[in-house]
């Protein structure tokens, strides 16, 4: 018990010159205090803004597409032709011919 009380005594005895050891804190409200400044990194440092690179025009992607068109032989609304075996190209050779 006594070991505590001395403890407890001397750290009573210390307390005060720890307390004046601390940095003091400038009053918020006084204008003639120095402040320390503030460096921040931008969030937006090193940003690049993503561009679209050069793309071809609607009427140009549909010129490559209708040059494509007419390949297989058959126009909109209208039936596959039939090949020299009487069949058309669309059929698949399943059992029910």
């Amino acid at each position: 018990m006594r070991t505590i009380s001395a403890a407890l005594l001397g750290a009573g005895a210390v307390l005060p010159l720890l307390a004046h050891a601390a940095t003091a804190v400038p009053d918020p409200t006084d204008t003639a205090a120095s402040v320390p400044a503030i460096t921040v990194q931008s969030a937006f440092d090193g940003y690049k803004s993503w561009q679209d690179g050069e793309a071809p025009s609607w009427q140009q992607l549909n010129r490559a597409v209708a040059s494509s068109r007419g390949v297989t032989g058959t126009k909109h609304g209208q039936q596959p032709e039939l090949t020299s075996d009487g069949m058309s190209g669309h059929e698949h050779g399943g059992e029910s011919k």
